[in-house]
């Protein structure tokens, strides 16, 4: 686990988050197992959300008792950068994010946090899908790299760049805690 960035109080962008067979567990679940059932969330968010784009983040619940799952919310309680109390309620998703979809500036303000673990193995850099953020006089973007994982102490302004025409989709697991 390596921290690589962080505004303290507010941001926390951490590699090498899972270990190996962890995180190969759940990249083999997203992209080859195909048991997944995406929904799309055009008439689930505020569509401040999803204005300009040319499509819609995909997204389906994820079990609390997934066991990859489980292991991440175990670090995420115990990490010696920013401890998340799981006491309270939690939302995990597994996100998809295709060719023109993307996520508009909003700040997650209905929760204390909002995670986002990144599970693509490789990704190039004019695929877009970047994490941009605008925090007071912190401005700058979190690049798509797998097994790394963004935590943001809500309210936070951010958005997801529209994805441009990868191979395989942006996909990553968010978790929004009350």
């Amino acid at each position: 686990m390596k921290l690589v960035y962080s505004i303290p109080g507010k941001l926390y962008y951490i590699q090498q988050f899972l270990d190996y067979p962890t995180y190969k567990k759940i990249h083999y679940d997203v992209f080859r197992n195909n048991s997944i059932s995406l929904n799309s969330s055009e008439k689930e968010w505020v569509k401040g959300l999803t204005y300009g784009f040319k499509d819609y983040v995909k997204n389906s619940p994820l079990s609390t008792n997934y066991q990859p799952l489980q292991k991440i919310k175990i670090l995420l309680e115990t990490n010696p950068f920013c401890k998340i109390n799981f006491t309270k309620k939690f939302t995990p998703m597994f996100h998809s994010i295709g060719d023109g979809a993307g996520i508009n500036w909003h700040n997650d303000y209905d929760y204390k946090y909002g995670i986002t673990y990144y599970i693509n193995r490789r990704w190039n850099k004019l695929f877009g899908g970047e994490f941009l953020f605008d925090h007071e006089h912190s401005k700058g973007f979190i690049p798509l790299v797998g097994n790394s994982l963004v935590i943001i102490k809500a309210p936070f302004d951010h958005k997801v760049v529209p994805v441009m025409k990868p191979l395989v989709p942006r996909k990553s697991i968010q978790i929004f805690v009350k």
